[in-house]
């Protein structure tokens, strides 16, 4: 099941601020076991995709935009 599990605020090289989502993908627990979280994807709340270039630091895959988030748990 793919669940969003962070929205972080971030500054665009463009001078504007966006969303970024981060989503996980969740398997349930067996046996007993905690449920496992495998990071799925990172993107703009517009659905465009991002590629992580550092913590807190995003760019579009094209470079055509770069991110920063100044959000402390900013992956």
């Amino acid at each position: 099941m793919l669940v969003l599990k962070h929205v972080y605020p971030a500054h665009g090289s463009d001078g504007r601020t966006y969303e970024i989502h981060v989503y996980a993908e969740s398997a349930d627990a067996e046996h007993d076991h905690a449920p496992i979280e495998k990071l799925k994807s990172v993107m703009l709340a517009d659905g465009r995709d991002l590629r992580v270039v550092g913590k807190g630091h995003y760019e579009l895959p094209d470079g055509s935009l770069t991110l920063e988030s100044h959000d402390h748990d900013a992956i």
